[in-house]
């Protein structure tokens, strides 16, 4: 088994190299890309901008970790085997 797992290890390292240096060669030696010559102008429109997210709608939460909207459940001593379930079949 031993032989086996050294030639398979050459193997792969030589024909990577190969492979890498018969690619590098192909793009090498690829047509250069030609800059686009059309006359007509393609005008940008502005993005419209977005308003600023409010993380802190939830004013009342006693977590201060700037999330309102996170709310860690409480009740995990109570029920100890509640994130075990998967829910799943």
């Amino acid at each position: 088994m031993k032989p086996m797992k050294i030639f398979l290890r050459y193997w792969f390292a030589i024909t990577s190299v190969v492979s890498f240096a018969a690619g590098w060669a192909v793009l090498a030696h690829s047509n250069k890309p030609v800059a686009q010559t059309t006359s007509t102008s393609s005008s940008t429109v502005p993005m419209a901008t977005l308003a600023p997210l409010n993380l802190n709608q939830n004013n009342n939460s006693n977590n201060n970790n700037g999330f309102g909207f996170f709310q860690p459940s409480t009740n995990s001593q109570s029920n100890p085997g509640f994130f075990m379930r998967t829910g799943g079949s």
